[in-house]
């Protein structure tokens, strides 16, 4: 914990300025309009790498700008929507086993719509079709509500948060949700699943909302992954399942980060679980809170903690190698691959300056990769990266000398846009370009005892 109080200093140092630039130029491509289409639709939908391949050599040979690419993957053709209203005893094949899921879609859903979605877990002895029916009346109709059911509510084993992201395509597939305004929240078990799933995947949401529950010191340490990406904790001051101390402590981090957190404590008990509930008080401010909220796919700053489960890309940084780096994994209640071991979380903080420039800071860091595109940088010109390490000295952090890792053009890559896109299919999130960076040389002191 003691980490985290030094970084919350170093964080609150760091200032930045975004690139705006022109807009990328839109050159007429080397084959018409809906061949080009066709081709990219074949891309995303074939499991075949050979395909793929063929596919993007032939648009590379063809010299199909990026430009041309993007409109596509932006503007997918517009599909009929599934049913609407309120749906449940809906079922998901996932792992080969059958999950069940509830459904909320307003009856006002048209094709070409951008709803908002609300993803609630429910807690140990619930289920998605117990959980939706107050959902829909406290957000009143204007809100896409998905409530899948897992073993004990127990969201934060792998197999659950697999489930979570496979089932939120699925409703983005079937119906007009807005990418950039998809919320997650929960209620005790599911609410621990709130800050888990939303602490490793921050970027995937406008807001977590995590309802009487809590963390672990453990955790804690992730909190660091939410800079871009406000929470809205509600807690029972009389809860007898989770102390109200785990709550005070989360919001205490976050606030001294200067990190998006609204904090509510209430003094109401319920009948059956004393503080354990969500008070019909607390509804219109959190609806309130949620009209305000949208994701920003690009921020300038993005900053993380990570351990070896959980290396994804946040934003536009991915930090894919750290030193000696422990595996941390919660039991779930089905059979599910286990790695778990002792070690190191690895600490990286990227911030995009202007002008081209990138500053990366880490800790226990070893390999990092940048995504770019038009609206972050000018590919015509150099981009310039300032690397320095992050020290542990004592009971302190402290910061090294500034060193140029990296001042060179970038080429544009369409196999970095399409492939981007058919991992995330997120037409918000789409980028030209990558550069791997590897420190291990520099770096490598940092794990010596």
């Amino acid at each position: 914990m003691r980490y985290l109080i030094v970084f919350i200093f170093l964080l609150g140092t760091l200032s930045c300025m975004p690139f705006t630039g022109g807009m990328e130029p839109y050159p007429m491509p080397g084959m018409s309009e809906s061949n080009l289409r066709e081709n990219v639709d074949l891309f995303l939908a074939t499991d075949d790498p050979a395909i793929e391949v063929e596919i993007l050599d032939r648009l590379q040979r063809q010299k199909v700008s990026h430009a041309m690419v993007k409109s596509i993957l932006k503007q997918q053709p517009v599909q009929p929507i599934g049913p609407t209203g309120l749906q449940q005893g809906l079922e998901i094949g996932h792992n080969d086993k059958s999950y069940p899921y509830a459904l909320y879609v307003p009856e006002s859903a048209q094709p070409g719509d951008s709803l908002p979605l609300m993803v609630i877990l429910h807690g140990m002895g619930g289920s998605g079709d117990n959980t939706i029916p107050p959902w829909v009346e406290r957000l009143a109709g204007d809100y896409i509500i998905l409530c899948p059911s897992y073993p004990m509510g127990a969201w934060w084993a792998e197999p659950a948060e697999d489930l979570v992201f496979k089932l939120i395509k699925q409703v983005e597939k079937d119906y007009p949700v807005d990418p950039n305004r998809v919320f997650l929240a929960g209620l005790s078990n599911g609410a621990i699943g709130a800050y888990m799933i939303g602490m490793f995947y921050p970027d995937q949401f406008a807001g977590i909302i995590p309802i009487a529950s809590g963390i672990t010191p453990r955790y804690m340490h992730f909190l660091v992954n939410l800079k871009n990406t406000p929470t809205y904790i509600i807690q029972g001051v009389h809860d007898p399942v989770f102390p109200i101390q785990l709550s005070r402590r989360v919001n205490q981090i976050l606030t001294d980060m200067k990190y998006p957190v609204t904090y509510r404590e209430h003094e109401e008990k319920g009948s059956a679980h004393g503080g354990h509930f969500l008070p019909d008080t607390e509804v219109a401010p959190l609806v309130e809170w949620m009209k305000q909220q949208k994701r920003d796919p690009f921020p300038a700053v993005v900053r993380m903690t990570r351990e070896a489960n959980h290396l994804g890309r946040i934003n536009w940084v991915r930090l894919t190698k750290g030193v000696k780096m422990a595996a941390l994994q919660l039991p779930g209640p089905e059979r599910e691959p286990v790695n778990v071991q002792d070690g190191k979380i690895a600490t990286l903080f990227a911030l995009q300056k202007g002008n081209n420039e990138f500053e990366v800071m880490g800790k226990n860091l070893v390999e990092f990769e940048l995504y770019f595109n038009t609206e972050m940088v000018d590919f015509d010109s150099p981009v310039r990266i300032i690397t320095q390490k992050l020290i542990e000295d004592g009971e302190q952090i402290v910061t090294s000398e500034k060193q140029e890792t990296y001042n060179q053009k970038i080429e544009k890559d369409l196999g970095v846009l399409l492939y981007g896109f058919k991992e995330n299919r997120d037409p918000s999130m789409l980028f030209d370009a990558k550069i791997s960076l590897s420190l291990e040389k520099t770096f490598a002191s940092l794990s010596q005892p």
